[in-house]
């Protein structure tokens, strides 16, 4: 298993891989704030429906985003979310209260039938990461999974630069492919604990959400990291 490539960075407080951060969200905040702050360089606008922030669980921090049904977080279609032919990781902590079934959302830009981008989620006791290479197909790399309950969980899927792209729980690779392929440029918006659809909410809590553009974060089975991702 290896080492967090940015292990050492991060405990000295910063992010080597920073400038590609497209999206950084901690939610920390009150209990019941409808805030969601983007601490990436980006600053993108992000707005909470349906649901609030929750003090009485996080992974770190003071609060969590608790997701489900038809709640989601969302921000405007931007370039930080079309991943092209590179690299990229996305990932974020969840805390399942419900037990898997049918398609749930992590992270996603995907929705419609014309418009589909990418999504990071599940598909029954299945962790996936589905790609569009034409704004209507949808490939998947896959790995069976079944997560506890009531249990912080790491998730994270990236894109290394010899185009394998790996599904991870907890530091360890669920599923890889070989995919060379360039992803869709969807014009939808970017969710988190949902898709455009509406109807795939996550069934829990989600803390610690970061997309990176540019980067392939682990590229093989790692240590899940052990405080909040870097401001900077």
């Amino acid at each position: 298993m290896l080492i967090n490539p940015y292990a050492f960075a991060a405990a000295a407080g910063g992010d080597p891989y920073f400038s590609g951060v497209a999206l950084l969200l901690h939610l920390d905040g009150a209990s019941g704030s409808t805030t969601i702050t983007d601490n990436s360089s980006f600053v993108k606008s992000c707005t909470a429906v349906g649901s609030t922030l929750n003090t009485s669980q996080f992974k770190f921090g003071t609060a969590s985003w608790g997701s489900g049904g038809a709640t989601y977080i969302t921000t405007p279609d931007a370039a930080e979310w079309t991943f092209g032919n590179g690299q990229f990781t996305v990932e974020c902590w969840a805390r399942h209260t419900a037990t898997l079934s049918g398609i749930t959302t992590l992270l996603a830009q995907f929705g419609g039938t014309t418009q589909l981008g990418w999504f990071f989620g599940f598909n029954g006791n299945t962790v996936n990461f589905f790609y569009s290479t034409t704004g209507t197909d949808s490939p998947v790399v896959t790995g069976a999974y079944t997560p506890a309950q009531n249990t912080w969980i790491h998730y994270a899927a990236d894109r290394d630069a010899g185009n394998v792209l790996r599904v991870y729980a907890n530091g360890a690779v669920l599923g890889s492919a070989t995919v060379s392929a360039t992803f869709f440029n969807s014009n939808r918006s970017m969710r988190v604990g949902n898709d455009e659809n509406g109807n795939r909410g996550f069934g829990g809590f989600i803390d610690e959400v970061r997309i990176t553009k540019g980067t392939a974060r682990y590229g093989g089975a790692f240590t899940p990291p052990t405080a909040p991702f870097p401001d900077s």
